[in-house]
């Protein structure tokens, strides 16, 4: 359910980027992108490849929070 929800925000704010030309909408994409990929990342480490629960966790949590410092970026730096 987070692939699918995360993808359609992705392809929202692409698509916002797309239409107006708008650097902070193509951020948003890039930071919901990576919010999402940790989501997955995290379930891949752990479940399919057998890694340690923490070392999945810290992994998938270092990327949505670099997420999460892209949309942060678009918020306040792009005008």
């Amino acid at each position: 359910m987070a692939l699918i929800l995360g993808a359609f925000i992705v392809f929202l704010a692409y698509k916002g980027y797309k239409r107006n030309s708008s650097k902070p909408l193509l951020y948003v994409a890039i930071g919901f992108a990576l919010i999402t990929a940790g989501t997955i990342a995290e379930g891949i480490l752990y479940v399919i490849l057998g890694s340690e629960l923490l070392s999945a966790m810290a992994t998938g949590t270092a990327i949505m929070v670099l997420g999460f410092v892209v949309i942060i970026y678009s918020i306040y730096s792009v005008k």
